[in-house]
């Protein structure tokens, strides 16, 4: 299969902290979950897949191009990242201004530049929301808008840093079905999460990272009869109950 990303024997140290012989892949079209406890590695890795840190050894590479500084700019076209907190991402003065940053710095013409904010704005269903300040909203609708300013680059993977902390249950389910329908239109989709109900619903595979160290790579059923990915993330089945009776009380 096909890599979008592909890190190959990549260690990092950073003052005590290292990662350590770090190996994973994430194919184009696959929904990948990247999970571990606080203080593991992750927003670490996440940092060198965008080229924001530099390995000390090992390769990266995004869709067979190896990441490097002179390929940074060309490879970030196809790679958009959304924070953990919407906050760290929202600067413009109103919802169509934020979105439209990213387009517009590419040069595209005025009329691409509405057309690609429609369709991220109807996308994450925040039009109506178009002309409202960055400053006035909820965490779960700023997440969403911070959501649309990524997508409305067309990047081909998208890197999701806890995607659904700080959202409520139908907020949740909004994103879960945000990220379904990108997935669809053909994103290669990474994303960090704690909860092991995130994981067994919308990933195909998974990789655990522990003290700087992958300690699981695999697919996703495999995964959830892993000891090793239950002691690194939690088992959050009471969560899981609670979401799935939301979603059926939304479609009732």
């Amino acid at each position: 299969m096909t890599c979008a990303i592909d890190v190959d024997h990549v260690f990092f140290k950073y003052d005590e902290f290292k990662m350590e012989d770090i190996n994973f892949q994430l194919h184009v079209g696959e929904q990948k979950a990247l999970a571990g406890l606080n203080g593991s590695g992750k927003t670490t890795l996440f940092k060198l897949l965008l080229g924001l840190l530099e390995p000390d050894s090992g390769d990266i590479y995004i869709f067979d191009k190896k990441l490097t500084k002179d390929t940074l700019w060309e490879i970030r076209q196809d790679v958009g990242f959304l924070f953990q907190n919407p906050d760290d991402q929202l600067f413009a003065p109103t919802v169509w201004e934020d979105v439209a940053f990213g387009p517009r710095n590419l040069g595209l013409s005025k009329e691409e530049v509405e057309d690609r904010v429609e369709w991220a704005l109807d996308r994450v269903d925040m039009s109506k929301f178009v002309n409202r300040p960055v400053n006035q909203m909820s965490h779960g609708q700023a997440k969403r808008v911070a959501l649309a300013g990524i997508i409305a680059m067309r990047p081909s993977i998208l890197i999701l840093d806890e995607p659904f902390s700080g959202l409520d249950f139908k907020m949740v389910t909004n994103m879960i079905d945000i990220i379904g329908r990108l997935r669809q239109e053909g994103a290669s989709i990474l994303f960090t999460t704690h909860n092991s109900f995130f994981i067994e619903t919308l990933s195909d595979s998974v990789a655990v990272i522990k003290e700087g160290r992958i300690v699981y790579d695999g697919p996703t059923k495999e995964a959830m009869r892993s000891r090793t990915v239950f002691e690194n993330i939690g088992d959050w089945g009471q969560l899981r109950k609670q979401i799935m009776s939301t979603r059926s009380s939304l479609l009732e």
